[in-house]
């Protein structure tokens, strides 16, 4: 094995190859951003996007009202406040505020001087219960009794040497005929509530209030968080998803193509608002979304599994013997077989052998998928995985079960295929070279390091469930409902795609000298098929903000009084002709998002469109 310095002309080489990719990503990017600027109404697009997503960003900074957890943790709560209901943007009275105080000398509550106090808050934290703030009284509006009736406004007034404090006339709690309670209402100093960047008169309720009291534009700020949260975690898990299936059916063909394909049919038979409707429906039971440990850990130790078997097939095994496909069997003359009874015979012992070889794989692949999921009788992952819920062993049994799949590889390899080991130490021991560290900056190397950490943390969860999402409320059922129903579109998009790249002649290539389907659908199909993926991916998005506040808009999606702007449209129909302000805002909010996502990706069409590049 060579030293360190026996590895330095490697170690150049390789970080030289790196450097110049990442200046000719770097280059391409340039390219891509001339582009781009070229068209007004993609860099509008732009503009909006950034625009909503600083708002969606800085929201606790921008809003003049939030949102509190409840005292159990379960939900978003906003401040009730009864006395500025639907009022119109830029109104004084959102400073108006109630106040009850008891007037009967007699009562525990009852004093002379009573402070002026906000509604119950919740603190910093949970643990901290309710609290009040202090309010400073700049005027006394009336005094109502408790049938409504107005009362003499001279009967409390401020006290002059604090603005904070209600002093009551003796003639109000001295009076037997009074009401033992009466209503107060004042403006006070609304700094909380005050915009600094608004001029003075304009700069309190800007959107004005919704029929609840709450502060319309604080709303919209907060929706915008939410909205661009499902736009873009569905749009993600839908390409993911739609691309992996896809991928498959495209590259494989036959009977796969046939299968996934019909799966997508049924989807597009339905409408997806109908079915994203019905699947939120269904979910209605899920408090919390749970995982079983084994399940979860599944995925990790599959991989590792995967990279392991294919680094020992590549270094271990040397190909002594010859593997029959479907292509070598089929490639035979036509003439030699009518004419020549031995040509005959190697053709149907060909295809025997070609037989066996997918007969004995769809087996392997049936009993690893029944012991996995835990349909053998005998022994299965669960339990094996299960007996005990400590790290240690179930690192250990995860660690097993990646050699034990290993070696089954191996061993299938070795007697069946008639693979040799001769030099198999020597393979492996110069396969691992550590005098060049940059060959392992790789896509490999980046998800080999994800599935041990991920394996690591999993490992160490209490009890036998992993808690994916502990409050799985309404709008994650949104979510679920639009990736369960979104997939489809991408899976026969780059399926095209697939079938379109596969057939070109550097595919074929890769495929002459042996390359694994992994490798070649990773470095050679899937990057020349992304461009029209990254353009879906990014009109989807609007599209997905648009079906999630359709949902919401129905009653089907955010729970009651949330910061969403579809619920915020359905709240405020009832209202419409009074007060249209609480419609108008959360409307456009919804328009200028969707429309900027949609400029956005016609821009990025633009780039990845190859007349454009030349």
């Amino acid at each position: 094995m060579r030293d360190w310095e026996g590895g330095r002309n490697d170690r150049e080489e390789s970080r030289k190859r790196l450097l110049e990719s990442l200046s000719m990503s770097i280059g391409n990017l340039g390219r891509g951003w001339k582009i781009y600027r070229r068209s007004l109404l993609a860099m509008l697009g732009l503009l909006m996007v950034l625009s909503v997503s600083m708002v969606a960003i800085f929201a606790d900074e921008i809003a003049v009202q939030h949102p509190y957890r409840n005292l159990t943790d379960t939900e978003d709560k906003w401040t009730l406040n009864p006395d500025s209901q639907e009022l119109p943007p830029f109104s004084e009275e959102c400073s108006l505020r109630s106040q009850k105080i008891s007037t009967d000398p007699r009562a525990a509550s009852f004093s002379e001087t009573v402070v002026a106090e906000s509604g119950d808050k919740v603190g910093a934290s949970i643990a901290d219960g309710y609290y009040t703030d202090v309010l400073v009284v700049t005027e006394i509006i009336k005094i109502e009794d408790p049938k409504g009736y107005d009362q003499d406004i001279s009967l409390i007034t401020v006290d002059p040497n604090n603005s904070s404090i209600f002093v009551l006339s003796p003639e109000l709690y001295g009076n037997s005929s009074h009401y033992p309670e009466v209503w107060i209402y004042y403006l006070f100093e609304n700094s909380e509530m005050s915009h600094w960047w608004m001029p003075e008169g304009y700069d309190t309720c800007i959107f004005g209030t919704n029929k609840e009291g709450h502060d319309v534009f604080s709303k919209v700020v907060y929706g915008a968080r939410v909205s661009l949260t499902i736009g873009i975690t569905v749009a993600t898990l839908t390409v993911t998803i739609g691309t992996i299936v896809g991928s498959i059916s495209g590259y494989y063909g036959g009977r796969v193509d046939e299968v996934i394909m019909r799966i997508c049919d049924v989807f597009f038979a339905i409408p997806g608002l109908i079915l994203a409707m019905a699947f939120v429906a269904a979910m209605r039971s899920v408090s919390s979304l749970t995982l079983p440990v084994w399940l979860g850990v599944l995925l990790p130790v599959l991989m590792l599994a995967y990279f392991l078997n294919s680094h020992l097939s590549k270094t271990v095994l040397y190909g002594g013997g010859r593997v029959i496909n479907q292509e070598t069997w089929m490639q035979t003359d036509s003439t030699s077989l009518d004419n020549d009874f031995w040509s005959r015979w190697a053709f149907w012992r060909n295809f025997s052998i070609f037989k066996v070889n997918l007969n004995r794989s769809f087996m392997v692949g049936l009993l690893a998928f029944f012991f996995f999921v835990g349909w053998l009788p005998a022994v299965a992952w669960p339990d094996f995985f299960g007996i005990s819920h400590s790290r240690g062993w179930r690192l250990t049994s995860s660690f097993v079960v990646i050699v034990l799949l290993s070696v089954i590889v191996l061993a299938d390899r070795r007697f069946i295929q008639k693979d040799t080991l001769d030099g198999a130490l020597g393979r492996l021991g110069s396969s691992f070279d550590w005098t060049n560290p940059w060959r392992y900056l790789n896509f490999r190397t980046v998800v080999v390091f994800l599935s041990m950490a991920i394996l690591f943390k999993l490992s160490g969860n209490e009890g036998s469930e992993i808690i994916l999402i502990k409050d799985f409320d309404k709008l994650w059922q949104v979510q679920f409902a639009l990736i369960f129903t979104g997939w489809p579109g991408y899976a026969r998009l780059i399926r095209g795609q697939v079938l379109y790249v596969k057939e070109m002649a550097f595919v074929e290539a890769a495929k002459s000298v042996g390359a694994p389907p992994s490798r070649i659908m990773f470095r050679h199909i899937l990057p020349n098929a992304w461009a029209p993926l990254l353009v879906a991916f990014t009109l989807d998005i609007g599209g997905t903000i648009l079906s999630a506040s359709g949902l919401s808009f129905l009653g089907l999606g955010a729970a009651p009084y949330t910061a969403e702007w579809g619920l915020m449209i359905s709240e405020s129909r009832v209202a419409f002709q009074r007060a249209p302000h609480m419609m108008l805002y959360p409307g456009l909010a919804i328009a200028v998002t969707v429309l900027g996502f949609n400029l956005l990706g016609d821009g990025i069409r633009d780039v990845v469109d190859p007349k454009n590049r030349r």
